[in-house]
């Protein structure tokens, strides 16, 4: 196998590389295969039998950042079961039981693991407890990123950006470009799920020009363009959207993991909102029902009902809302068991029928957004009288009492 030197795309997550030795030279084989599944080309199966014949070689066994970074290969394929299998053998390994820094390393991976499947309440307690117990450095600034992103999946916003100030990482980032990456995504992530559209979108757009200089073009990796196309639809971009989720969904199927496809294809089922918007989310649903995906799911399951319930079936979106509630139940999700309670009791209460009208809609978007009533009416051009009967119907439409129960009666993306 080729040393490191035939790619040097520098991404290397969470690892300071070293210098020299026998420890390089397996890290230069662990760093290749991160590498070639951050290339996104399509050579899934190739990372996939790679990490077999090392594993069984116990090639990355040799160092903990090899190992780490085998781990972090195998998990962009999307093989989640081959990563817990993997972290369950080495938990039995007494070599590995008796160093802090690979237990650790163990349960980041199992954290991450649960993160992007059904285990988000747990994903973010594991991030916790490693980073009470990290000092500075790359892998550290990688569990705040993940943990920001694991407190958005659960709604509990607040916590999230506490963790991001107590880490100095709110304002200009310093850290190194591959954990950057991963704090842009989480922000901005945080920064959409809260309203502040633009600043999100422009945090998803930086993280996508700091992996292009590192040559990342898998989504799999971080889906950002699909991320910034969600954002853009918000703030009535919708161009840039559909270009976004198109390059995405075309990178993703290049790749071959379904769950990338299956983020992608709903970004761009939304961004098109044409006729084959439907038919798209209920591919992604199914690929990502295949993909164990979590979050995920539940977002395409949400966004497939309310479509249906938009285009005037009604029973086909209390379908999807009721299978996107059963997933959140079965994540120990609270937020997001909340959020289609809500959408179910809507359409149950006949709300489905009173559709916003386009100017209602635009008002709602604008005040989610955290636009006062003055500066809404100056926006669209209205009189605030006009701005606040607006806003008063669309409370009793939605079965909401005011502003702080828009973020959670209206879909990012549907409304």
């Amino acid at each position: 196998m080729a040393g490191r030197g035939e790619l040097v795309t520098g991404y290397t997550p969470g690892v300071a590389f070293p210098n020299g030795g026998s420890v390089c030279r397996t890290m230069c084989e662990a760093a290749r295969r991160v590498e070639i599944a951050a290339l996104g080309r399509r050579m899934r199966g190739a990372v996939l039998d790679e990490v077999e014949t090392a594993w069984n070689a116990r090639e990355p066994h040799r160092a903990a950042e090899a190992m780490w970074l085998t781990l972090l290969a195998l998990f962009y394929t999307g093989d989640l079961d081959s990563v817990t299998g993997y972290c369950d053998e080495l938990s039995h390994d007494q070599e590995w039981t008796r160093s802090p820094l690979r237990r650790g390393l163990l349960l980041m991976m199992r954290a991450r693991v649960g993160l992007e499947t059904r285990a988000m309440g747990l994903a973010a307690e594991m991030f916790r407890s490693l980073l009470a117990e990290m000092g500075a450095g790359p892998l550290r600034t990688l569990a705040v990123a993940w943990l920001t992103e694991a407190l958005v999946c659960v709604g509990e916003f607040d916590q999230a950006h506490e963790v991001l100030f107590a880490n100095g990482l709110t304002g200009r980032l310093n850290s190194g470009p591959a954990e950057r990456a991963h704090i842009l995504a989480a922000r901005g992530n945080l920064r959409l799920a809260t309203g502040q559209f633009q600043l999100g979108v422009d945090d998803f757009m930086e993280c996508g020009r700091l992996l292009k200089s590192l040559n990342v073009a898998n989504p799999a990796v971080i889906p950002w363009r699909s991320r910034a196309a969600l954002g853009a639809l918000a703030i009535h971009h919708r161009d840039l959207a559909r270009v976004l989720a198109e390059e995405e969904l075309a990178a993703a199927r290049r790749w071959g993991s379904p769950r990338a496809i299956g983020v992608a294809l709903h970004a761009l089922a939304l961004a098109r909102r044409d006729e084959a918007s439907t038919a798209m989310l209920e591919e992604a649903v199914e690929l990502l029902y295949l993909a164990q995906a979590g979050t995920a799911l539940i977002q395409a399951l949400y966004d497939l009902g309310a479509l249906r319930l938009q285009q005037g079936n009604v029973t086909g979106g209390r379908t999807g809302l009721t299978a996107a509630a059963a997933v959140a139940r079965g994540s120990g999700n609270a937020y997001w068991v909340a959020r289609t309670d809500a959408a179910l009791a809507r359409s149950g209460d006949g709300h489905s029928s009173q559709a916003l009208t386009p100017q209602e809609a635009r008002v709602a978007n604008l005040a989610r957004a955290g636009y006062s009533n003055r500066k809404i009416a100056e926006t669209l051009f209205l009189a605030v009288r006009t701005v606040e009967f607006h806003l008063s119907s669309v409370y009793r439409k939605l079965g909401i009492s005011g502003r702080a129960e828009l973020s959670m009666a209206l879909s990012l993306t549907v409304s």
